[in-house]
C-alpha cells in the first residue's frame, strides 16, 4: 500500500482484521478510522472487493486520494459516503447469474446501543444474502449480547482486546442460525472469549461486575440477572 498506510493499526483493529477470513467477496469497512482497517485488509487481499463506508465526506475523499494514487493490488475497492443502515449490498452480490457472494460487515467503535439500532435496520435488509458481521462496541456489550441472543444470531468467534487500559469485545457473528441443534448461539456474558489464565480477563471481569454493582445501587434499575451471570463466571478463576 506504500504511503496510504504508514500508521501501524492499534490492537483492536489487528484483531479485528485477522478475524477475517479470506474467503469473502466483499468486505464492508464501517469503521473507516482513516481508513487503516480497509488498507490493511486490502493489503492482505482479504476480499476481492473492499469498501470504505463513512458518513463524514472529507474523510472519505482523503481516503479515495490515497487509494487512487498508492494502491497497486488485485483488489478492487470503492468508497461509500453513506449511512451503514443503508449499505448496498444487494448492488454487489450477484454478478451475472452467478452464485450468492459472501460478505463480512465490519461495525466498530461506537456505542451498543446506536449499533443495535444499526442492525435492526441491517438485519432484514441482509437476511436474503450471506452476510457475517464482526462487531466491536465501545460499551453497553451486555446489551448488545442480549440483543443477538434475541435475535438467534450464530457465534463464530469471539475474544477479548485490551488497548490503551481499556477493554474491548469483538464478536464474529453470522445472523443467520444454519442448524439451531449444533451452532453455537451468542452468550449473555461471554462464553470462548474468556481465558482466566490471563490476568487481564480476570480483570476485565471484575471491572464488568463493579460497574454493573454501581448501576444496582439506582433503584429504577434491576442488574440483579446480569451480576449474577458474571459472577457465576469466577469459579473458572
Amino acid at each position: 500500500m506504500s504511503d496510504a498506510n504508514k500508521v501501524k493499526l492499534g490492537k483492536r483493529l489487528t484483531r479485528i482484521e485477522a478475524m477475517a477470513g479470506r474467503d469473502y467477496d466483499h468486505i464492508w469497512d464501517c469503521c473507516c478510522d482513516h481508513g487503516l482497517l480497509g488498507f490493511q485488509l486490502l493489503k492482505n487481499d482479504k476480499a476481492g472487493h473492499i469498501h470504505f463506508v463513512d458518513v463524514v465526506a472529507p474523510l472519505l475523499n482523503e481516503i479515495d486520494n490515497k487509494l487512487s494514487r498508492y494502491y497497486q493490488g488485485k483488489s478492487e475497492w470503492s468508497v461509500h459516503c453513506l449511512d451503514v443502515a443503508t449499505l448496498p449490498i444487494a448492488e454487489y452480490d450477484i454478478d451475472s447469474g452467478a452464485e450468492q457472494k459472501k460478505h463480512l460487515i465490519i461495525i466498530a467503535g461506537i456505542g451498543g446501543q446506536l449499533l443495535i439500532t444499526l442492525l435492526k435496520v441491517l438485519f432484514p435488509h441482509c437476511r436474503a444474502f450471506n452476510v457475517e458481521f464482526i462487531l466491536s462496541p465501545v460499551h453497553h456489550n451486555h446489551q448488545l449480547r442480549a440483543y443477538l441472543k434475541d435475535q438467534n444470531c450464530r457465534l463464530i468467534d469471539e475474544v477479548i482486546v485490551e488497548e490503551n487500559k481499556r477493554f474491548y469485545e469483538v464478536l464474529h457473528i453470522d445472523q443467520r442460525a444454519l442448524n439451531k441443534s449444533t451452532d453455537c448461539f451468542v452468550s449473555l456474558v461471554g462464553d470462548k472469549m474468556w481465558n482466566f489464565d490471563y490476568v487481564e480477563h480476570q480483570l476485565y471481569l471484575q471491572q464488568t461486575i463493579k460497574h454493573y454493582q454501581r448501576m444496582a445501587k439506582n433503584p429504577t434499575l434491576d442488574v440483579s440477572e446480569i451480576i449474577k451471570g458474571y459472577q457465576d463466571l469466577i469459579p473458572c478463576v
